[in-house]
């Protein structure tokens, strides 16, 4: 017994691009995905919903998403995973273990609008992307599935992606409150420090390689496109290894939670009967990684 991960879904895109501009809402881009994903007749016991830049802390996504597709959705219990880039990886890796538990299918959605949360004259505000990522994620008396599963929080880097917005923006607010009616993103958005960044960029391969001591190498490894120049170096890095490394920044860019999904997204056709690990690095200073039987 096992689950299967099915109906894969993804889209991105710059500001330029209808569905990605300023005006657009993680909402939007998270309901759309869901329409090419849902199927009439299928049962969802969960639906798990996670971003970086929820458009409003209460209601959440995964409450707006039902709302606006009630008569579906009414009755599944609904979770929101605000985690940062972590959040997709997160997502697949919880609703794997409640499919097999419960035997049904969780309906996973991650969204972000992560360049719209960044100042525009920020330095990163160019490496980020819209997008959205979705799929299913049922039980199956097949032998596919999660395999293996590992995070790390490392010690000190917590603040390499930071978020101001919340009940403490006040203080922020009032320490720079003519420069946030100007750039309110500046001071309340999404920030990268990028000195962190690369510190716990280079956890990654030992972190891989305690992963790998208990599941064995993956046939494909996908990892969060934080942006060209970093998964260019990691691809050098991880080259000594028998693994299909996925290296798509350049075009998919950095769609926070939604990332590894939309990379999935793009090789689903590729994938049956592979080993596929997935992992992200992000807000908090955490790794999480998973791998999947397909």
């Amino acid at each position: 017994m096992g689950v299967s991960v099915n109906h894969i879904h993804a889209f991105y895109g710059k500001e330029t691009d209808l569905f990605a501009g300023r005006n657009q809402s993680v909402f939007n881009l998270a309901n759309n995905c869901l329409q090419d994903i849902i199927e009439e007749k299928k049962v969802y016991s969960h639906l798990l919903a996670s971003t970086s830049c929820p458009d409003s802390i209460s209601p959440s996504l995964a409450q707006c998403i039902i709302q606006h597709n009630h008569e579906k959705f009414h009755a599944s219990h609904a979770l929101d995973i605000v985690q940062g880039c972590t959040g997709g990886v997160s997502s697949m890796i919880m609703a794997s273990q409640l499919a097999e538990l419960n035997k049904s299918n969780i309906l996973v959605i991650a969204a972000d609008a992560a360049q719209k949360a960044t100042s525009i004259f920020s330095e990163v505000y160019h490496v980020f992307k819209n997008g959205a990522f979705g799929c299913c994620i049922s039980y199956t008396n097949d032998r596919k599935g999660l395999i293996h599963y590992k995070s790390c929080q490392y010690k000190d880097l917590h603040e390499v992606v930071t978020i101001r917005l919340g009940h403490d923006a006040d203080r922020v607010i009032n320490e720079h409150i003519d420069g946030v009616g100007k750039d309110p993103r500046k001071y309340l958005g999404l920030a990268l420090d990028n000195h962190l960044a690369l510190k716990l960029m280079q956890k990654a391969e030992r972190f891989y390689l305690d992963f790998i001591k208990e599941a064995g190498h993956p046939d494909i490894l996908i990892l969060h496109q934080v942006n060209v120049h970093i998964i260019n170096h990691l691809e050098k890095v991880f080259e000594k290894y028998p693994i299909r490394f996925i290296n798509n920044a350049e075009q998919t860019g950095n769609c926070g939670c939604a990332t590894t999904g939309i990379v999935l997204d793009s090789i689903k056709d590729e994938i049956e009967n592979k080993k596929v690990m997935i992992g992200s690095f992000g807000t908090g200073g955490v790794i999480i990684a998973g791998l999947w039987q397909f």
